[in-house]
């Protein structure tokens, strides 16, 4: 009967035991962090920090893989059709949240295929013109838009991304008309702009530097809700006058949303505890990238209303990308 008993015994508390002995054997093997976007980029750069960093206090590698494609899509797809194991991260932007608003027909979900599991930077955004624009104010240049309409065009990283969106918020709210010159990437926008070959750009300050020290660019106005340390002279939209043009690029963590929250749990804390590193911190700075860690509440807090705001958006000025 003693036999019988402690059979039965282990066969009630068996699972738990194998359950927890699951959770502390949490990585076993190497983690990878996804990447949907060409190396060398903002979310590339923390990525490879975050790893080199996190590898050894989780004991296993962390591995950087790029798989850049239709805005972020090839990446999170692919992503979004692996085991929910815990073992593959998803470094995410706006677009992650703005694709499926613009599209009829999305691979993925981010709602309901993903969860949030820290936000990692933050990144300042302007309005900047060719040096041989007759402006020198947000004010000026919108009066100019509206006395010329369709003829001012703004480019942008790609149709659907953050800065599309926003310049077609700007244009809304504004009553100016402009037109969307769409490029492969932040970088190409910002020498097409600074070459004269688009008037108007809307992108990140970091890859308009070089131009602003060199006099080829003019910045007008950041999207931050603060003044960036990089250009300091540099108002706001708020202080410009327009406070619901005020926005952050972003980037952040997801994973899988079957993964156990216990491990969502270790993998924030050793994003959070990189991200709050000094060393990490003036890394990112040197690039004009600000380390934003967070719980994945707060991110998934921000992933609802960006998905929110950037619809609205989307649906109020017809963009459509298909």
């Amino acid at each position: 009967m003693k036999i019988l008993a402690a059979l039965a015994t282990a066969m009630v508390i068996g699972p738990v035991w194998a359950g927890s002995v699951w959770a502390q054997a949490y990585p076993n093997k190497a983690v990878r962090i996804i990447v949907p976007f060409s190396a060398g980029g903002s979310f590339d750069i923390t990525s490879r920090i975050l790893a080199q960093r996190m590898g050894p206090a989780l004991g296993q590698n962390v591995l950087v893989e790029n798989r850049p494609g239709a805005g972020g899509i090839v990446g999170t797809e692919y992503v979004s059709r692996l085991p929910a194991d815990g073992y593959t991260l998803l470094a995410v932007g706006p677009s992650f949240i703005i694709n499926p608003a613009l599209r009829a027909k999305s691979p993925f979900d981010p709602a309901k295929d993903f969860k949030a599991v820290s936000q990692t930077i933050a990144m300042a955004m302007a309005i900047a013109v060719t040096s041989t624009m007759p402006v020198k104010s947000l004010q000026e240049l919108i009066a100019l838009a509206r006395s010329r309409p369709g003829e001012i065009a703004y480019g942008t990283p790609g149709p659907g991304t953050i800065q599309h969106l926003l310049g077609e918020q700007f244009g809304l709210v504004t009553k100016a008309k402009f037109v969307h010159a769409p490029y492969q990437g932040g970088a190409p926008a910002a020498v097409a702009t600074a070459g004269g070959h688009s008037p108007m750009l809307l992108g990140n300050v970091v890859l308009m530097s070089p131009f602003i020290k060199s006099g080829k660019l003019r910045l007008l106005a950041v999207t931050s809700p603060q003044r960036d340390d990089l250009v300091p002279g540099v108002p706001t939209m708020r202080e410009a006058g327009y406070p619901a043009l005020e926005a952050t690029n972003w980037s952040g963590m997801v994973i899988a949303s079957a993964v156990p929250a216990d491990i969502v749990a270790r993998l924030n804390a050793e994003i959070v505890r990189t991200l709050n590193l000094a060393e990490v911190r003036d890394l990112l700075k040197a690039q004009a990238i600000h380390a934003t860690p967070s719980t994945p509440e707060e991110f998934a807090t921000l992933l609802r209303t960006d998905a929110a705001r950037y619809a609205r958006i989307a649906r109020v000025a017809n963009v459509k990308v298909d």
